[in-house]
C-alpha cells in the first residue's frame, strides 16, 4: 500500500474523532470506578471504541459519496483516492476486530459493541437521511461510549452524566451539520429536518438541546455530583454553548455552521475535562 492510500485510509477514519473516543472511554471507565487493575480491559475498550468509530466513519463516507462530491469534495472517496469497495472493506475488518476483542471482556460489553456496529451501519444506510432519527442515533452512540466504559468496569450508573452530556452536545451538533450540508442533502433527496421543514426548526431544536444541557450542568453543580473543579471548567463549556447558540442564528451559511460545529466539538472536550477534574 502506497503512502498516499494509507494517508487516505487515516483520513477516512477521521482522526480527530478517533482521538476523542480514545480519551472518552478510558475516562468513562475511570469515572465509573476503574482502577489500575482494569488497565488491560480499559485499553482494549479504548481500542474497540476507536475501531468502531473508524468503521462507522468509513461506511458513512461510502454511502455519502454523492453528497460529499458537493459538500466535501476533498474527502478520499470523492477525490478517487479510495473506492467505495475500499471503504466497505475497512468497515468490515475494523468492526469484526472490535467485536472479537469484546468476546474476551464481558457479555454486556460485547452486546453494546454489536449493537453499536449494527446501528451505525443502519444509520449510514438509512437513518441519516431521515428527519431527526439520524441525529438522535449519532448523539446516542456518542453517549453510549460512556455507558460502554461503565460496562467495562461494572458500574454503568456513574457514567450517566457524561453520557447525557455527550448525547445532547452531539445531537445539537448533528442538527447544525444538517444545516451546513443542506445544499448537498437537498440535491441527493436526503429528508433531513432542514431540507423538509426549513433551517429554523433545526436551529430551534439545536438551541433547545444546548439550553437543556446548560440546565443539566447547573443541576450537577447544585447537587454537588462532582467536586468544585467541575464548576469552574464546565462554566467555560457553558459559555461556548451560549456563543454557539448565538452564532448559529447569525447566518446559515456553510462556513458559519462549520464554525459552530467546531465550537461544539471543542465544548465536548472541555466538558469531558470538567468531569475528569471534578472526579479527582
Amino acid at each position: 500500500m502506497n503512502s498516499k492510500k494509507l494517508k487516505a485510509f487515516v483520513q477516512l477514519s477521521r482522526p480527530v474523532n478517533i482521538f476523542i473516543i480514545l480519551g472518552s472511554i478510558p475516562v468513562a471507565c475511570w469515572i465509573a470506578g476503574g482502577t489500575t487493575h482494569d488497565s488491560l480491559f480499559i485499553f482494549l475498550a479504548a481500542l474497540t471504541g476507536a475501531l468502531v468509530m473508524a468503521g462507522a466513519n468509513a461506511i458513512n463516507d461510502s454511502f455519502d459519496i454523492e453528497i460529499d462530491r458537493i459538500n466535501r469534495p476533498n474527502r478520499p472517496l470523492p477525490l478517487g483516492v479510495l473506492t467505495q469497495r475500499n471503504a466497505h472493506q475497512m468497515w468490515c475488518i475494523v468492526s469484526v476486530t472490535a467485536i472479537c476483542i469484546n468476546v474476551f471482556i464481558n457479555p454486556l460489553a460485547l452486546f453494546i459493541v454489536i449493537f453499536a456496529v449494527v446501528l451505525l451501519y443502519y444509520y449510514s444506510a438509512r437513518l441519516k437521511r431521515t428527519i431527526v432519527a439520524g441525529n438522535i442515533v449519532v448523539g446516542l452512540m456518542t453517549g453510549m461510549a460512556f455507558i460502554y466504559g461503565g460496562a467495562i468496569v461494572g458500574s454503568i450508573e456513574r457514567a450517566l452524566v457524561p453520557a447525557v452530556f455527550a448525547f445532547l452536545i452531539n445531537f445539537a451538533r448533528e442538527l447544525v451539520k444538517d444545516v451546513e450540508d443542506i445544499e448537498g442533502d437537498r440535491k441527493e433527496h436526503a429528508v433531513t429536518l432542514p431540507v423538509k421543514y426549513g433551517i429554523k426548526p433545526a436551529l430551534i431544536l439545536a438551541t433547545l438541546s444546548l439550553l437543556t444541557l446548560i440546565s443539566i450542568t447547573c443541576a450537577v453543580i447544585k447537587y454537588s455530583v462532582y467536586h468544585s473543579a467541575f464548576m469552574y471548567i464546565v462554566f467555560i463549556a457553558d459559555i461556548l454553548m451560549c456563543v454557539s447558540g448565538v452564532m448559529m442564528w447569525q447566518g446559515s451559511s456553510s462556513t458559519n455552521m462549520r464554525r459552530v460545529s467546531s465550537n461544539l466539538k471543542l465544548t465536548m472536550v472541555i466538558g469531558l475535562m470538567a468531569i475528569i477534574a471534578g472526579s479527582v
